[in-house]
């Protein structure tokens, strides 16, 4: 039973790269995505074969896909589900501690034939401190994936985030507490965690290739500074216009914790409705781009205006909606590509 459900978990892995392989151009998260699946087919070849011959080129290649894959997944739910969120040099970096702590600890017991378990202090404090790294990463990406949850406008991806990257997180949490912390040996656990994965990879598969494959990678710019340029048209959907005329006319994007359940029900319109609406018909992607884009539009009016070049850009961020200072930042110069300060001081209306 594990054979077989390894085997299958290891052929999903291996037709996904094969599937993804031919657009990963189009976005970064894809080669990320084919990386995590390439560390998995390691995990899994390796209950595959026969006891691995130690310090063998199959060895090497085993250890370092099974090393990588907790910070990979990190950076995956980092691409993915953190919206907006450009990967930094520092959190490559921090990935990459999974693998390279482990690899470099092999690779000095090897030059100098001893090991590290003769020094018990020192013993613990790589492997535990090791392990510890894994399970922080993988519980932050936990919360990534459900933080912005309500605030998904796309359903599938929203699957994905609650579903399968749950799953996921789980797993790999599951397989680094009782494999390598606890070293529990058990034949009916085996066959669970192996039948598990298949069903996982399956899962995975099914959400990327039978739904949609751009509701987890995008593959156009949707970001806010692409946003902001179209001017959402009224249609003829009378839906539609109560969404428009709540913003431009009522201003709800001003009230302070508005979730998309509260405009809602102010709507009297189902909230499944209201995210199709948003997302099929104006193109957001979650609901706080649609949100920032009237606070950014509001203050950048303001910005220019003589009768409140003395109020504080903080006070105007504030007012518009937004709840910290830092995230109004970040989203003004996503849109026009400069702070609020500057853009006041280059485009004030004399």
């Amino acid at each position: 039973m594990v054979e077989f459900f390894s085997h299958f978990a290891f052929a999903q892995m291996v037709l996904c790269v094969l599937l993804l392989l031919p657009i990963r151009k189009q976005n970064p998260s894809i080669s990320l995505f084919i990386l995590l699946m390439l560390c998995g087919c390691g995990y899994i070849f390796r209950s595959l074969l026969a006891p691995i011959e130690l310090m063998s080129t199959v060895w090497w290649l085993v250890q370092t896909s099974l090393n990588a894959l907790p910070g990979v997944f990190w950076l995956v739910s980092l691409s993915v589900f953190g919206d907006h969120s450009r990967l930094k040099r520092w959190q490559y970096i921090v990935a990459s501690l999974t693998m390279l702590v482990p690899l470099t600890t092999s690779i000095i017991e090897a030059l100098f034939t001893f090991s590290l378990s003769d020094y018990p202090g020192l013993y613990g404090l790589v492997k535990y401190g090791a392990l510890l790294l894994e399970l922080v990463l993988i519980s932050h990406a936990l919360v990534i994936s459900m933080q912005h949850w309500r605030d998904d406008l796309v359903q599938e991806r929203r699957y994905i985030r609650g579903g399968v990257i749950t799953v996921s997180a789980l797993y790999i949490i599951l397989i680094i507490v009782f494999e390598q912390l606890l070293n529990i040996e058990w034949p009916v656990l085996d066959i669970i965690t192996s039948f598990l994965l298949a069903l996982l990879v399956t899962g995975i598969n099914f959400l990327l290739f039978q739904l949609k494959q751009s509701s987890l990678f995008e593959t156009v710019d949707n970001s806010i500074a692409a946003l902001i340029s179209k001017s959402p048209e009224l249609k003829s959907s009378k839906e539609l216009i109560k969404i428009l005329e709540s913003m431009e006319a009522d201003k709800l994007y001003q009230q302070d914790g508005i979730t998309i359940s509260g405009l809602a029900k102010h709507l009297a319109i189902h909230e499944y409705k209201l995210r199709s609406l948003i997302n099929g018909e104006l193109n957001y992607r979650n609901f706080n781009d649609f949100l920032n884009f009237y606070r950014i539009k509001e203050v950048a009016e303001k910005l220019i205006m003589p009768a409140f070049t003395h109020l504080p850009v903080l006070t105007l961020a504030l007012e518009s909606g937004f709840r910290s200072l830092s995230s109004f930042n970040k989203a003004f110069k996503n849109t026009h590509g400069v702070t609020p300060t500057a853009y006041r001081k280059k485009n004030t209306i004399k």
